[in-house]
């Protein structure tokens, strides 16, 4: 599912590449995190950005960037 949305949030941000350069590359570092999660064996909860945002955070090992943080509330509102 979340990887659904992020695949829809990317073709709106694609529509104009320029303004949202920032926004892509932040979408892509979340996408290459979600490659750590074994889909089969764990829930990716999409019904709260706080513990979105946690679940980034710890596969990340750092905090997230203020677009990163960005892109994950939007996923919860799509």
């Amino acid at each position: 599912m979340i990887q659904a949305k992020l695949l829809f949030l990317e073709q709106e941000l694609i529509q104009k590449p320029e303004k949202n350069k920032d926004l892509l590359e932040a979408l892509f570092n979340l996408r290459e995190l979600l490659k750590q999660i074994d889909f089969s064996a764990e829930v990716v909860s999409l019904e709260s950005s706080r513990k979105l945002s946690k679940l980034f955070r710890s596969l990340k090992n750092k905090p997230l960037t203020e677009k990163e943080i960005i892109i994950i509330r939007r996923l919860i509102k799509v």
